[in-house]
């Protein structure tokens, strides 16, 4: 497995990128949401819509526990399933997207309010994005660990407005607009692709994680570790450092380094 993984080709995404398709608005609207999705209809004037966008979609309304039966490509028959929203006119819940609605309707981009992905950690539901086509999320804020998965299968993910208006222009939009403010790791995840990627690119050398804060050879212990600490710190992956380390501090625990990519690809030995 590891000679496959050595002579994969792996490389970064474009410096810049274009993508051709629709734009989805995720509103609290039935008939607005079925229009786009049944009848082609497209929103030509979205920031007089931003008010009606679903705030709180949760991860249980993009892919429902029982459509987490399914661990392949078939997700992407389902995203938005559990997507609540509301008839303005009966104001009743009403739930309008049916299955390969999405991936039927040639969507881009999905546009939600605030809070974006909350609730449980669920990777089947940005993996039912992306199998629907979806390639870019858009959001007034997205929940920590969503956005995370979303990075980790390729998803590309913003608070910025103004990516929807580029888009819908046909520009081309650089990369860094969606790694500015990440961290090294986060934004090596991004621009390879996704986390497999980016581990296949540091298995062959390609690419190095930074040494953390307490590995360093300056680093100073001024307190005992925790026990989840001392788990963290006996698996920490390092590029230079020798294979066991004592640190100054007694009460902490030798710092045993994996050989390259053991931690990140799986073989941890």
């Amino acid at each position: 497995m590891i000679e496959d993984l050595l002579s994969r080709h792996i490389k970064k995404r474009p410096t810049t990128l274009k993508f051709e398709g629709r734009i989805l608005y995720l509103l609290d609207d039935a008939e607005l949401v079925r229009g786009q999705l049944y009848e082609g209809t497209d929103i030509q004037r979205p920031h007089d819509y931003r008010g009606l966008l679903r705030d709180q979609i949760s991860t249980d309304e993009i892919t429902p526990a029982y459509i987490c039966f399914f661990y392949d490509e078939t997700l992407g028959d389902f995203p938005y399933l559990g997507l609540r929203t509301t008839n303005q006119t009966t104001k009743k819940t009403e739930y309008p997207v049916k299955r390969n609605a999405v991936r039927n309707g040639g969507f881009i981009c999905s546009v939600a309010g605030r809070r974006r992905g909350k609730g449980s950690s669920r990777e089947a539901s940005p993996y039912a994005e992306l199998h629907a086509g979806i390639k870019v999320i858009v959001a007034e804020s997205i929940e920590r660990i969503y956005d995370e998965n979303c990075q980790n299968l390729g998803l590309l993910t913003s608070t910025d407005f103004g990516v929807i208006d580029r888009i819908m222009a046909g520009e081309e939009i650089s990369l860094t607009e969606f790694t500015r403010g990440k961290d090294e790791i986060t934004r090596q995840i991004i621009e390879y692709g996704g986390l497999f990627e980016f581990n296949v690119a540091r298995l062959q050398g390609n690419v190095t994680i930074p040494v953390a804060a307490c590995a360093q050879e300056q680093a100073a212990p001024n307190r005992p570790m925790t026990v989840a600490e001392k788990i963290f710190a006996s698996h920490l992956v390092t590029e230079d450092l020798p294979a066991t380390r004592d640190l100054a501090d007694r009460d902490r625990p030798q710092i045993r380094v994996a050989r390259r990519g053991q931690w990140l690809i799986g073989n941890h030995g």
